[in-house]
């Protein structure tokens, strides 16, 4: 399996919330640096922002492209939330129920073997829709 193949078992198991599938993809140690710049260190930490996420909106990830070289895989991703409830803490920015809100980024990931030990996301698109104009 290719570098890039896991990578997209990887973002099935992210969309699935399939955590089973997901966190063996994480070092123990791992260094993740989402798009706001706030750094989760751990596997824990990881599981407990997303399924806090996951909780208050739908997320899905599209890989728009991705390629790996050496320990180092870069991708481009779409992703796309849909606010399941009123949520004025959420953690891109407040959304109502039905509200959409679309990122368009780039991620650089680390890996040894088959884990991920250091992910840095940086945004370079953001798009709010609100459910009611």
């Amino acid at each position: 399996m290719t570098q890039e193949d896991r990578f997209r078992a990887y973002m099935a198991a992210f969309n699935a919330s399939d955590w089973a599938n997901l966190v063996p993809h994480y070092s123990p140690d791992i260094r993740l640096v989402i798009g706001s710049g706030r750094e989760l260190i751990g596997r824990d930490a990881i599981v407990k922002f997303y399924t806090t996420v996951k909780a208050t909106a739908q997320r899905t990830i599209e890989i728009r492209k991705c390629f790996a070289d050496g320990n180092v895989l870069a991708a481009e991703l779409e992703s796309e939330f849909v606010a399941l409830r009123d949520a004025p803490d959420f953690a891109v920015r407040p959304m109502m129920k039905g509200d959409r809100y679309y990122i368009n980024s780039c991620v650089v990931y680390d890996f040894v073997g088959n884990e991920y030990t250091r992910i840095r996301a940086g945004i370079f698109r953001r798009e709010y829709r609100p459910l009611k104009a």
